[in-house]
């Protein structure tokens, strides 16, 4: 796949582009598996997984999506939700 425009960038800076949430560098990881974070995975069948890893395990599964930007997106809505959710308590 090449990265050109839109997708040459890192995750969470898309994040906050799409959902306008602040959210450290540290809370998501592309390509490959990181402790405490949200991970975005391609499949061998060329779908994305979006699942949060800790302990060695996909402890939530947010679900899959069929391209990266839609993947984004999915983590986005989440993330957007916490947020949310955060300040109502506040």
């Amino acid at each position: 796949m090449t990265h050109d425009g839109v997708f040459s960038q890192n995750p969470i800076s898309q994040l906050a582009s799409f959902s306008h949430v602040d959210a450290p560098a540290s809370l998501a990881s592309e390509g490959e598996l990181r402790e405490q974070a949200w991970c975005l995975i391609e499949a061998d069948d060329g779908w994305w997984e979006v699942f949060y890893y800790e302990r060695g395990a996909r402890t939530t599964k947010l679900g899959r999506a069929k391209s990266r930007l839609a993947a984004l997106r999915l983590l986005g809505g989440r993330l957007l939700y916490t947020d949310i959710l955060n300040r109502a308590t506040s």
